[in-house]
């Protein structure tokens, strides 16, 4: 069959590519030119290219309609677009996300664990790719860690056939790459929580917002869920197993005292209850987390001993409170929190602490409430450094910076505004004193993990120099 795909974008890229994989005649067209593309996204476009993907680049389509059988069309052409009243016209058969998701979900022959939320995703996504590991299993893990765009990460994935050389694939699900998702036969969904997020996209409601995170409740045989969700879908399942910190009234129950987590459980959609403890050294919402993937583990069947093993072995995410070092008496660490209620989590690991914050700016490809966030860091902060650069489109804006300081104006700490990460390393070091922590924050820690890390580094190390 041949298929024409209108729009090289983060959803038409997946659909040509898994199109073109199951053996139809693939065009992939844009109005760009390969070179305005994102680097990543570029390197992606090549290998299609090699696969059998014909790329018609920023060329007018109108006339390369001739024996056209389907059509897919990204989300962001227009309803009113000329091309999409062509196809219309020409009665191509038009292709929806939930097509795509049926065809990535037919080639998946193995057990699926969708993971999905607001916050605490990557996280909980690999701490059960641990646990699973621990038991035996050969994982496939796709998460953040492993590229900003999954839905093009799982698909290359399947291209690569790791569904046919793993026993269980434990996939992050985004709101993005859900939506060419939707359709997948999840084996555990884990819903995480639900706080605004992305609403640009979802013209600044937050019940689309939510819709969106609820395609896990349909597509899951059993539902595992943070006790937050709980006024979103207490109504639309009665079989949920929740998790929590500290409340009796979830299936799952954790909780954090002298180094030691405790876990107790008593899941009767399982018939299984018990308890079990293990020396905990994470910081922040790791905690959290580890209790989410503990509930997972044991709605799918693992035992106590591989959860245990599992945890323990499990040391953290890179960009994910990780402990960078010590530099002239100060403790450095890097971390991706950005929403508010994940800067909170993190933040309260060093509340008894004098504490210098570097923010990369807010803003990633969505705009995002600095003052907010300014006046969420001002609660713990003692020195304020944000940049004004976005380390995801890599483009200036100060304005983002002062907006963060604005919000943090009821705040004693010292407050500045910077140009990039290597001003902000190195004026952390001059704000400071020894027995301070010096912590990043910011969606760069996730977007450009090794750029934003290095740049601050080099700043902390120059100004350890002028000490």
């Amino acid at each position: 069959m041949k298929c024409i795909v209108i729009g090289a974008g983060n959803a038409g890229r997946p659909a040509a590519r898994i199109l073109n994989h199951i053996g139809h005649e693939v065009i992939l067209t844009d109005k760009r030119v390969i070179e305005e593309f994102s680097a990543a996204a570029q390197i992606t476009l090549k290998i299609m290219e090699k696969e059998g993907v014909n790329l018609l680049m920023g060329f007018d389509i109108s006339s390369s309609l001739e024996n056209i059988q389907t059509a897919y069309i990204s989300p962001t052409v227009p309803e009113s677009s000329e091309i999409r009243r062509l196809i219309n016209d020409k009665n191509i058969k038009v292709l929806s996300n939930e097509d795509i998701s049926k065809l990535i979900n037919n080639l998946l022959e193995l057990d699926v664990i969708g993971i999905t939320g607001t916050l605490g995703k990557t996280s909980t996504t690999h701490i059960l790719s641990e646990i699973f590991k621990n038991a035996g299993y050969k994982v496939w893990t796709c998460s953040s860690r492993m590229g900003n765009l999954l839905s093009d990460v799982i698909v290359d994935g399947i291209i690569n056939n790791l569904h046919k050389t793993n026993d269980i694939a434990i996939l992050e699900l985004p709101h993005g790459t859900s939506r060419l998702m939707s359709q997948l036969d999840l084996d555990i969904g884990v819903i995480t929580n639900i706080y605004p997020d992305h609403l640009d996209e979802f013209d600044y409601s937050m019940e689309k917002y939510v819709a969106r995170k609820l395609f896990i409740v349909n597509s899951s045989k059993i539902l595992v869920s943070g006790i937050q969700c709980n006024e979103y879908i207490e109504n639309l399942r009665d079989d949920i197993i929740y998790y929590c910190v500290e409340n009796d009234k979830c299936e799952v129950n954790g909780k954090l005292e002298k180094g030691l987590l405790d876990i107790n459980y008593n899941i009767p959609q399982k018939g299984i209850k018990g308890q079990f403890e293990l020396s905990f050294q994470l910081l922040g919402y790791y905690f959290e987390n580890s209790i989410a993937a503990s509930a997972a583990a044991l709605a799918y069947g693992i035992d106590e001993t591989s959860i245990i093993n599992g945890l323990k072995s499990f040391k953290g995410i890179a960009g994910h409170m990780e402990y960078i070092g010590n530099y002239k008496d100060r403790e450095v660490h890097f971390d991706a929190a950005f929403v508010p209620e994940g800067l909170v989590n993190t933040l309260e690991s060093f509340q008894d602490r004098k504490i210098v914050v570097i923010v990369d700016n807010p803003d990633s490809t969505n705009p995002r409430d600095k003052y907010k966030v300014g006046e969420v860091v001002g609660k713990y902060a003692d020195v304020i450094i944000c940049s004004g650069y976005n380390e995801t489109t890599k483009k200036y804006n100060i304005k983002a910076a002062d907006e963060v300081i604005r919000g943090a104006e009821n705040s004693d700490a010292t407050k500045i505004s910077v140009e990039d990460m290597v001003a902000a390393g190195e004026l952390s070091i001059k704000y400071s004193n020894p027995g301070y922590i010096i912590l990043h924050v910011g969606p760069g820690a996730i977007t450009n993990y090794e750029n934003v890390k290095s740049k601050m580094m080099k700043g902390i190390e120059k100004g350890c120099k002028k000490i």
